[in-house]
Parts: C-alpha cells; sequence; structure tokens
C-alpha cells in the first residue's frame, strides 16, 4: 500500500515561487499566459479574496485577471 502526504506549501514558499515564475516572463501577454495562469493560482493560495475582489491584489503589477 502506498501513502499519499500532501505538505501545504509556506507562504514564503509560495511567494518564492511566485518570483521564480515572473522571471519568466516576457511582456508579451499571449505567450506570458500560462506562466500568468500558474501564478494567479499561487495567488489565490495567499489570499482567497481576488477570486471575487482582483482589487485585493497586492501586486504592484495590477489586475491581470480583471479585464482591466
Amino acid at each position: 500500500m502506498k501513502l499519499i502526504v500532501f505538505v501545504k506549501q509556506t507562504n514564503m514558499e509560495i511567494k518564492q515561487q511566485i518570483e521564480e515564475l515572473k522571471s519568466f516572463l516576457t511582456g508579451d501577454l499571449f505567450a506570458d499566459g500560462d506562466i500568468l495562469q500558474k501564478i494567479y493560482e499561487l495567488k489565490k493560495e495567499l489570499n482567497p479574496e481576488i477570486v471575487d475582489n482582483p482589487e485585493a491584489d497586492e501586486d504592484e503589477d495590477g489586475c491581470i485577471f480583471c479585464g482591466s
């Protein structure tokens, strides 16, 4: 029998992942789409409120997914 253990990442680890992903951004919204989606998913783990309230995203880059 195999035991699968899920370990929740710390906020610091999530923030480090976000910063690492940001380093791969090219500035081309279409080319960066997958990376931006991964960043957004990680940000939702840190702050689930951003799903319904994009203004709560403290990122200096502004809101990518709200359409503004």
